[in-house]
């Protein structure tokens, strides 16, 4: 399958899941510090590059990769950001273990997200990594995820420095934070009894109904072949 590039991938206003996987599946973020680490430098650089802009919705980092959901507004700025956050923790993982070479297995797979509903489940699907890898049996638990935030209001240490925004699917479960938050439980507690433990393979044409993904795999392809048709057609300079 050709790579796309994320211009065509994503687009403006439309959510997306992102994953950085460790080279190899190594643990790149095993330890206590390293998790840490991570986010601290996602922090500065989204004050420092994204502003206000591209904001955060959910996180959860695990040993060996991080999910992130984020809505596009700038994708330029966003590239950027993912350039510097990525190759700030790559020194710093190097750098601690003495070691040279890659860190992340490839660049960070990002999949855009139909709508709000789908949406919120890809927000399940991250908060309940921990459980699926079997480290344990309640999100709550789980202090490397926002979970805990849309869940009971609860931010963790390591939030103090990144901006997290609510999406638009989780306003409006409800009035009040307190209302939000116990819809989310049982909505959250839902998904985990009916698609709890299954391990989903999202594909680079996007996440969503059936109908939206096979619309995007055929202009990406058509895309594509115009693409080839131009290279091979075009004389040389």
């Amino acid at each position: 399958m050709p790579r796309y590039p994320r211009s065509w991938t994503l687009e403006k206003d439309l959510a997306f899941h992102k994953v950085w996987r460790g080279h190899n599946r190594e643990w790149n973020l095993g330890s206590v510090d390293e998790k840490q680490k991570y986010l601290n430098l996602l922090g500065e650089e989204q004050q420092r590059i994204c502003e206000k802009s591209n904001p955060l919705h959910a996180i959860c980092i695990m040993s060996n990769h991080a999910h992130e959901l984020y809505t596009l507004e700038h994708l330029t700025t966003f590239s950027n950001f993912m350039r510097q956050h990525h190759g700030r923790y790559g020194r710093f993982f190097n750098n601690k273990h003495k070691r040279q070479g890659k860190v992340a297995q490839d660049r960070p797979k990002t999949s855009a997200i139909e709508n709000d509903y789908h949406e919120m489940m890809v927000t399940f699907y991250i908060h309940a990594n921990p459980i699926r890898a079997k480290i344990c049996k309640n999100a709550s638990n789980y202090s490397w995820s926002t979970h805990m935030l849309y869940a009971f209001g609860k931010r963790a240490k390591w939030m103090k420095d990144i901006r997290i925004q609510f999406p638009n699917w989780y306003l409006n479960l409800g009035n009040t934070w307190k209302e939000r938050q116990i819809k989310y439980r049982k909505a959250f507690d839902s998904y985990l009894k009916e698609y709890g433990l299954q391990k989903k393979h999202f594909c680079v044409f996007g996440i969503g109904s059936y109908q939206w993904l096979f619309d995007r795999k055929k202009n990406f392809r058509s895309i594509w072949k115009d693409r080839q048709t131009i290279k091979i057609t075009s004389p040389p300079e």
